[in-house]
């Protein structure tokens, strides 16, 4: 009897459809030697080689092309296991619970919830908006199901990259700000620091530059903080989507080396991943600016 994994045949399939291990990796998110491990011990299950490797690429061997058909009806059924077990799950509701920064759901969720409704419409979707670490505590205790936060936390978690959001000098009015602002200029300064998210982001940043300012005021609400620097209480450094829509009364600037904190997906585990879930960061994919 062959005991094997449909991870396993579903990378079968997709190289032989690719044509190339080092594409199917990139692809599938694994690396270029752990694919190859995966397919070296399916060939072990089977008991005879199912891919031949040539100069133009891989292709399948006979045997292998033989079995695609039945992969084809195993990976079909097991699909339709995964969709009744999320039924008897939810009795009978597909339910989405949603960790997230405010910025994110006011900015990226509508457009990425627009399209999964058009491939879920009855999927009901719980949205929750909280810190990096409360969403990491919410995704490891299984509070929720996905967590959309930068990559700053510290848990035996996955991350999927989804872009990433530059970093701006936010001054108050009538200051006048170059073309770009260099972070060295912080220092000394009057600093507001967010809550939600970015304030570790903020303060490791300005760490790695070597970047002392004056912080009298910590983990404030994005808008509090725009709303500070407008009355020029201060200055800070904030993200493009944060200040997306919020900066008419503000100067702004880029950093200077460019900055970022990198935001994306976090779960415990994407090859555990129900099909609701794996749709739903389909969307999430598509929703994401394009990287500059």
């Amino acid at each position: 009897m062959i005991y094997t994994d449909t991870k396993k045949l579903e990378v079968l399939k997709t190289v032989a459809a690719l044509g190339s291990i080092s594409k199917a990796a990139d692809r599938l998110g694994y690396s270029q030697p752990g694919l190859t491990g995966m397919l070296n011990r399916l060939e072990d299950e089977v008991g005879f080689p199912l891919l031949e490797r040539g100069s133009s690429g891989v292709s399948l061997t006979a045997r292998g092309q033989e079995l695609m058909p039945a992969i084809d009806d195993v990976l079909s059924a097991y699909s339709a296991f995964e969709r009744a077990v999320d039924g008897a799950r939810h009795n009978g509701e597909d339910i989405l619970r949603i960790g997230t920064y405010t910025s994110i759901s006011r900015n990226l969720l509508p457009k990425a919830m627009r399209m999964f409704r058009d491939i879920r419409p009855q999927a009901k979707l719980v949205i929750k908006d909280g810190s990096g670490s409360e969403i990491e505590k919410w995704v490891s205790d299984g509070t929720v199901d996905i967590g959309l936060a930068s990559n700053n936390f510290s848990g035996r978690l996955e991350f999927i990259h989804l872009f990433n959001d530059p970093y701006y000098a936010v001054l108050p009015p009538g200051l006048t700000a170059g073309e770009t602002y260099d972070i060295r200029g912080f220092e000394g300064q009057n600093f507001l620091v967010p809550s939600y998210g970015m304030d570790l982001d903020i303060l490791r940043t300005l760490q790695r530059h070597g970047v002392t300012p004056v912080f009298s005021l910590l983990a404030m609400e994005d808008q509090a903080v725009i709303k500070m620097v407008e009355q020029g209480l201060g200055v800070s450094m904030l993200s493009e989507l944060v200040l997306k829509g919020c900066t008419s009364n503000l100067t702004i600037s880029p950093i200077e080396p460019a900055s970022f904190r990198e935001l994306g997906i976090i779960i415990k585990s994407s090859r555990q991943s129900n099909h609701l879930l794996r749709e739903f960061i389909a969307c999430l994919r598509e929703a994401a600016p394009a990287e500059r």
